[in-house]
């Protein structure tokens, strides 16, 4: 689903829903960071607002992947009172998700000494698209890997026959998805491009980069919790990959002046 047919869903939902605030006199919302993080989500509520109602005018405080401190104003919109405050919850939704994101993301970012944080596209959710946006203002980089999951390995039947058959199909590199120290050794014998450190422990993390010696890339993957950080991000391996960024991630909460 692409962004506009996802934004006239919502405004075709939020248009059934009777209005709160008759008031047609002109404001101006002034939506203000609560505390400190990485905006994001500013282009996407331009969107959303022009394809809403085109007698609100949107102004750009901060822009997507700035730092926002307490009491900065990330934003300004102004229009009808009635239309202003029937579109405020899903214009702070927006802001919040995304910026809740990009700002967890910068900070896996920071702990990763040697390493790049780096978007697979793993979230199916139909948002994905914002996602993939709040991770980039975070810091996190996209490359064009083509991922072998477990799913495709037990298909197939062997790591050599799912590569081959994706392939077929696709000319980004591979990277394929090892889910233990112990199929690690008969994975780095393939062609892949890449070999997806998924489920492993810091010790297995630590033992598999050892043993590479530099053959493949090493991505890791998985839940990797907050807490460890500390730890593996001081190993030496090429990206982290996680979706717990998105699980995790709360909605930052902005304030609102109206003007």
């Amino acid at each position: 689903m692409n962004p506009v047919t996802y934004f006239e869903n919502i405004i075709k939902d939020l248009n059934s829903k009777p209005y709160h605030v008759l008031e047609k006199s002109p404001a101006v919302f002034y939506l203000i960071a609560k505390e400190e993080g990485i905006v994001s989500g500013i282009n996407e509520v331009e969107m959303f607002l022009n394809l809403y109602d085109i007698e609100l005018s949107f102004r750009k405080h901060k822009e997507s992947g700035q730092v926002m401190k307490r009491g900065d104003i990330v934003c300004s919109i102004s229009g009808p009172k009635s239309s202003l405050y029937h579109a405020l919850d899903t214009v702070s939704f927006i802001l919040g998700k995304m910026s809740g994101i990009a700002s967890i993301a910068s900070f896996y970012r920071k702990k990763l000494t040697h390493s790049s944080l780096i978007n697979m596209g793993e979230s199916r959710a139909v948002e994905s698209i914002f996602y993939k946006e709040a991770l980039k203002d975070g810091g996190a980089v996209e490359l064009p890997f083509t991922l072998v999951d477990e799913t495709m390995i037990d298909l197939y039947g062997s790591y050599e026959d799912a590569i081959a058959k994706t392939r077929i199909s696709f000319n980004n590199p591979i990277a394929l998805e090892v889910n233990d120290i112990s199929k690690f050794y008969d994975a780095q014998k393939t062609d892949a491009d890449t070999l997806v450190l998924k489920y492993f422990n810091d010790e297995a993390i630590r033992r598999a980069i050892i043993d590479n010696k530099g053959q493949k890339r090493l991505m890791v993957g998985g839940l990797i919790l907050p807490n460890r950080l500390d730890i593996i991000g001081s190993y030496q391996f090429d990206y982290l990959t996680t979706s717990l960024i998105y699980t995790a991630a709360r909605i930052y909460e902005f304030a609102v002046k109206v003007g």
